[in-house]
């Protein structure tokens, strides 16, 4: 399995051990998970900084996927004998060998900006009396003209990941032995595994092909464009804060996280479309009026009774504590600043009319009226925006949620 991989990779590399590069490797791992979700796949996941620069596992099709990348930004180019070269191909031998399984498939991606160079006959190279091939061994690779390039490249490769093993074991025996193993057949099947990709583009222009893949993808969920840039800033956090998680499944970015949050934005932009934009007349509303239900209605009816208090206050309880479970709370404000707008202008002409004095079955019907009227505007702007509460019930408890607070009053 790919973490027996981790068994077998004992070799503590630059790419292994810190977080250089790591620019070019959140947003290839972006980038990555952006496509698979423009495919339509649904179990895709991405991490960077284990196994390899990026690993990606597709388990959407009937065999596990495996691809591993290493990510290289230099401004000079590479050859066969660049230390680059032999490291990845180390990794990606001690990747491949032994982890395989006939149910699972493996790729690996060498990514780099930098360009292919023609190699100089240094080091174990000068030790083949063959002149070197007129293309660069890499390009010969990635030619797959293999009769061409193994004669030299494999003797390359072997006395890098030879010496390097020996650093990091004693029994540099059994490398050696898996080494010898190899037949020409083997090596060929081992670097058609390989995808070199080089004059790519840089961590910065990779960054625009990710803003670019969020935009696309927003048009996709309908989410407003103003939210790409928090996108990509999501996804991209989201690939860092992973690499300090010990466990592997939770170092893994899974595609429908990526999907979430084009979900989640095009439910706000739902909400923001049809929000009451009237929620910010709320806070403006000038209150000085301390006294609570009770007091304003004995202070108009010393008669009213108090039993039926009792039972408004928990009326107006039940609401207050509705209110407290919405999920948005300005589409609470927009919903009591019109419920208030509306009493306030019927209240007014009931002072007028009838002063400060008001008998029990006044007070009654005038909760009644208010409910009617508030009701009705509710229900009609229900049309334009999405109100918070649509129920005659919630409106009635929210006209004695304000006379309890301090927003209406009978003087």
């Amino acid at each position: 399995m790919i973490k027996d991989a981790l068994k077998i990779e004992k070799i503590n590399t630059d790419a292994d051990s810190n977080l250089k590069g790591i620019g070019l490797q959140k947003v290839r791992a972006a980038e990555r998970l952006l496509k698979a979700l423009i495919d339509g796949k649904r179990a895709v996941y991405c991490t960077i900084e284990h196994i390899d620069d990026v690993l990606e596992i597709d388990v959407d099709g009937e065999k596990t996927d495996y691809t591993t990348e290493q990510n290289k930004s230099y401004t000079s180019g590479f050859s066969m004998n660049s230390q680059e070269i032999k490291n990845s191909l180390r990794i990606f031998f001690d990747n491949w060998h032994g982890v395989v399984e006939s149910s699972e498939s493996m790729r690996f991606v060498f990514y780099t900006n930098a360009p292919i160079i023609k190699e100089k006959k240094v080091g174990v190279l000068k030790n083949i009396k063959e002149d070197l091939p007129e293309q660069a061994l890499i390009q010969l690779l990635i030619e797959k003209k293999y009769e061409s390039a193994f004669p030299f490249v494999l003797p390359i490769m072997k006395d890098y990941y030879i010496e390097q093993h020996k650093k990091h074991t004693q029994d540099i025996g059994i490398y050696e032995r898996l080494w010898e193993s190899m037949t020409f057949e083997k090596w060929k099947v081992f670097f058609d595994l390989i995808e070199w990709n080089f004059e790519q583009k840089d961590e910065k222009e990779v960054r625009k092909e990710v803003e670019e893949l969020v935009r696309q993808l927003c048009c996709k969920f309908n989410v407003d464009l103003k939210y790409s840039d928090k996108i990509v800033a999501q996804i991209l956090d989201m690939v860092e804060l992973r690499t300090f998680e010990t466990d592997f499944l939770h170092r893994m970015v899974h595609v429908g996280e990526v999907k979430s949050l084009f979900l989640e934005l095009t439910q706000e932009s739902k909400i923001q479309e049809k929000l009451d934009p009237l929620h910010v007349k709320w806070d403006s509303i000038k209150c000085d009026d301390i006294r609570d239900i009770n007091d304003k209605f004995l202070g108009v009816c010393p008669t009213f009774d108090m039993d039926l208090l009792e039972e408004l206050e928990e009326e107006y309880i039940e609401g207050a504590f509705e209110q407290s479970q919405h999920q948005d709370h300005r589409q609470v404000k927009a919903y009591n600043y019109r419920v208030y707008r509306v009493c306030k202008k019927l209240i007014q002409h009931i002072i007028k009319e009838n002063g400060n004095v008001l008998s029990q079955d006044q007070i009654e019907n005038i909760i009644d009226n208010l409910t009617d009227e508030a009701e009705k505007l509710i229900l009609d702007k229900a049309k334009t925006y999405s109100v918070a509460f649509e129920d005659r019930d919630m409106v009635r408890k929210t006209i004695l949620l304000l006379f309890q607070d301090c927003y209406l009053a009978f003087n």
